[in-house]
Formats: structure tokens, sequence, C-alpha cells
């Protein structure tokens, strides 16, 4: 499996991990209501236990554990993990366990988590197939939902960005994918939408689907 496309992307270094945590304040918040209302769709009792993959520099992590989620955090950057176990700490959550490991190949068994969160870590695969590994292990440890983040192909972002790649030859480090592609992909897994958080596709790169598992 091709990987390294993301390599970059991991915080295995304190630094790297800093600079993230410190992104805009208001960005952050934003991105935090998106959660909200993602997890205002699934009733209330269905979770309990939910996997933070990957957890970055833990702000996801403790959005979870704040709101009394049993979480665990995983993350392939030593950095990153080191960041939010010292986050979950600070905030005196104590049903959080931290753990560096591979998101493509995690050790936990079948439906270990009622719910995973998989946030800004899609668009950064070109290949397909990455993607699909990706989906079908999130689906793999995940009893009830996957909420996946993803860039809309028809933001102003993301048209700029093939437009700079048609003209100029720019790389593009995020690629897009229709809800469709999506559902697609979920489908294999026995997975299906179960909702979206609205944002226009026009204004807003970042969307949020929730995926449930069929019964």
């Amino acid at each position: 499996m091709n990987t390294s496309s993301n390599s970059a992307r991991i915080k295995s270094d304190q630094e790297s991990a800093q600079l993230y945590a410190n992104r805009n304040p208001a960005k952050h918040e934003a991105e935090m209501k998106m959660l909200s209302k993602a997890f205002r769709f699934i009733p209330a009792g269905e979770v309990s236990t939910a996997l933070d993959a990957p957890c970055g520099v833990g702000r996801i992590s403790v959005w979870l554990g704040r709101r009394g989620y049993a979480v665990t955090a995983i993350d392939l950057g030593i950095a990153a993990v080191e960041m939010t176990r010292s986050l979950l700490a600070q905030e005196r959550i104590v049903e959080a366990s931290t753990q560096r490991m591979d998101i493509f190949d995690t050790s936990f068994p079948e439906k270990s988590f009622d719910a995973t969160v998989c946030f800004r870590l899609l668009h950064h695969f070109e290949d397909p197939e990455v993607q699909q590994q990706l989906i079908q292990e999130l689906c793999r440890v995940t009893k009830k939902y996957v909420i996946i983040s993803y860039i809309s192909p028809y933001s102003v972002t993301s048209i700029r960005r093939r437009l700079r790649k048609k003209l100029f030859n720019k790389p593009i480090k995020q690629y897009p994918n229709t809800i469709t592609q999506l559902e697609t992909m979920f489908a294999s897994d026995n997975f299906e939408p179960h909702r979206l958080v609205q944002r226009s596709g026009f204004l807003h790169s970042l969307q949020l689907a929730v995926f449930a598992r069929k019964s």
C-alpha cells in the first residue's frame, strides 16, 4: 500500500504538532460545530465508546471525552500521540487511552467501538484503492457509526486547485470526493449514509458525513 503521500502530514516531531495545534481558532470552532451537529444525528444512548483516528493533536479526542464518551485515540505520529495524551490528562478525562498505531492496520478486534471519527485524513490520499482500504479498516473496527470528513469537489477552493493544476501544473495536495463516491466505498463494507452535516459545497471545502452499519 502506498501511503507515502501522507507522510509529511504525520505529526512525528513536536514542532509540526505544535504548529497544527496553533491553527486558526475560528476554523477550529467551526469544525467542532460540525462535529456537534453530526453527533446530534445519532440517537441518544447508542454511542458510549468512540475511536478518534487519527487523533492529530487531540482536539477531537478532548471534545469526545468532555461529552462523556470513552475515547481511544490513535495516530502514527509520536508527537501527536504525546500531545493528545497530555491534553486528555490536563482535562482530567479518565476514560481515555492513546496509542501510536497505523490507521490502515489497527490491532483492534472487529466492532470494537460504537463510533469512529476520521477527521481531516481521507482527502490526503489520491488513490481510490487507498481510500477504500482506509474506509474498510474504519468500518471493520466500528459497531455502529463512522463520522468522516471529506473535501467537496464543487467548492471554490477545489475548483481553484484544479485550475492551477491545469494551467500551471501545480500539484494538488487535497483530493476531493463526491458523496456518491463515499457511499459506494462504504456500501462495500455494509455501511449506508445516515446523515450529512449541511454546509454549502460551494463555499466550504470541508464536509462531514455520518455512515451507519446496516442492520
